[in-house]
């Protein structure tokens, strides 16, 4: 990277459910706090000033991210978005008698409305993310075990990051077919076997990092940031 280019502020948004705000880990092995690291390491020579913005919360679907977008990402005009939204959209609770906490219609609208939001303010670089593998296979009232749904709404996003022209992160890739004690050190131990362990963390950072470097470069390249 060119150490003479102007300096600039780059703002990096991450939001989403309990899988970004990194539930029940220390924030020091969080994706989002890794790929911070990382990333401040790596411009540490250049102009390239970089601020970090984590807006997970836990239990939220889209339908409450879009309640909560205008102050969690328009108010902060970020130059790079990354969007993760599903494990609850997908769930199905006993006291909605089987029904998703947001339909699979619902829920690809709800992203197109966010990639919409951020394109209105100007958010040059948004990333989608699909979901890891879990070990949440019992039935849900529904009928169907949370991965089965799981697997199904992240087609969603891969068809929305197409039709919208966003970049997709295929999250699942990085988590290939393995055997339940190999996903089992991935994820939080029972009853949990949901929410990323400090390894999963890791190989999630591994993964969408990348994306994540090449959105600030392409905000650099094109002259964007903050001065």
């Amino acid at each position: 990277m060119n150490s003479t280019i102007k300096p600039v502020i780059v703002t990096v948004v991450f939001m989403g459910d309990s899988v970004t705000f990194g539930q029940h880990v220390d924030p020091s092995v969080r994706w989002s706090g890794l790929i911070e690291d990382r990333l401040t390491r790596r411009y540490l020579p250049t102009a390239i000033n970089l601020r970090f913005l984590n807006s997970g919360v836990s239990g939220e679907t889209t339908r409450q991210g879009l309640e909560r977008f205008p102050c969690d990402v328009q108010n902060h005009y970020p130059e790079v978005l990354a969007l993760q939204f599903g494990f609850n959209d997908c769930n199905c609770w006993v006291t909605d008698r089987g029904l998703p906490r947001v339909s699979e219609a619902a829920y690809r609208e709800n992203l197109i409305e966010m990639i919409a939001r951020a394109r209105c303010f100007e958010v040059p670089q948004i990333i989608l993310s699909t979901h890891y593998p879990t070990m949440r296979e019992k039935l849900l009232p529904c009928g169907e075990s949370l991965e089965v749904r799981r697997r199904r709404y992240d087609q969603i996003v891969r068809e929305v990051a197409k039709s919208e022209a966003v970049t997709l992160c295929d999250i699942e890739t990085a988590f290939p077919r393995v055997t339940d004690p190999e996903l089992s050190q991935l994820l939080l131990p029972y009853p949990d076997q949901l929410h990323l362990s400090p390894e999963g963390h890791r190989r999630y950072a591994d993964q969408i990092l990348p994306f994540v470097t090449l959105a600030i470069e392409g905000v650099v390249r094109n002259g964007g940031g903050m001065l």
